[in-house]
C-alpha cells in the first residue's frame, strides 16, 4: 500500500533551523530584558535626583522664611541659619555650606553690576544688610547632590 504523496513527505525542521531560531530568541529576549533594567535603573537615578532637588529647594525656603530664621546681622557664619524643624524624607540630608556677605558697594553708573564681585566670605566692616547662603543637599548612597544658592537680605 502507497501512502499519498503529502504524507510520503517527511516535513518539520531541522535541527539547524531548531538552533538558529533558539539562538535568535535568545538574543531578542537578552535585548529586551536589558532594555528594561536600563529603564528601571534610569528611573530609580532620577527619582533620586528629583528628591534631593525636593529637600534643598525646601531647605532653601525654610532658611528664607522670615518667621523661622530672621535675618541675622552678627557675622557668624553657616551656624547663623539653622534647618533644625524642617521635615526631610528619611535618608536625605541638607546643609548650609557658607554664609557670604555683601561688602556695601553700590552699582556705579553704567547700570551693569557684578553681585558675584562684591560678596565676600567674611563680614569686613559689619553687615551691609544682603547674605548669599549655600545650601547642600545630598542623598542617602551619595548618588545625588544638588546646590541652591539663595539670597537673603534684612528688612528694615
Amino acid at each position: 500500500m502507497r501512502l499519498p504523496p503529502t504524507l510520503a513527505k517527511d516535513d518539520g525542521f531541522s535541527l539547524a533551523e531548531l538552533l538558529i531560531t533558539i539562538v535568535l530568541v535568545g538574543i531578542t529576549f537578552v535585548a529586551i530584558l536589558t532594555g528594561l533594567m536600563t529603564t528601571i535603573r534610569v528611573s530609580a537615578t532620577h527619582r533620586t535626583q528629583a528628591t534631593t532637588d525636593s529637600v534643598a529647594r525646601s531647605a532653601a525656603e525654610w532658611v528664607k522664611d522670615i518667621n523661622r530664621n530672621p535675618y541675622q546681622a552678627t557675622c557668624g557664619g553657616v551656624g547663623m541659619y539653622l534647618l533644625s524643624g524642617l521635615a526631610m524624607t528619611s535618608g536625605y540630608s541638607a546643609s548650609i555650606t557658607s554664609v557670604e556677605f555683601w561688602d556695601g558697594v553700590a552699582p556705579g553708573a553704567t547700570g551693569t553690576y557684578d553681585l558675584s564681585s562684591h560678596i565676600k566670605p567674611s563680614c569686613t566692616g559689619g553687615d551691609k544688610g544682603l547674605q548669599r547662603i549655600t545650601i547642600i543637599a545630598t542623598s542617602a548612597n551619595g548618588q545625588a547632590t544638588e546646590t541652591v544658592q539663595i539670597l537673603k537680605r534684612a528688612i528694615s
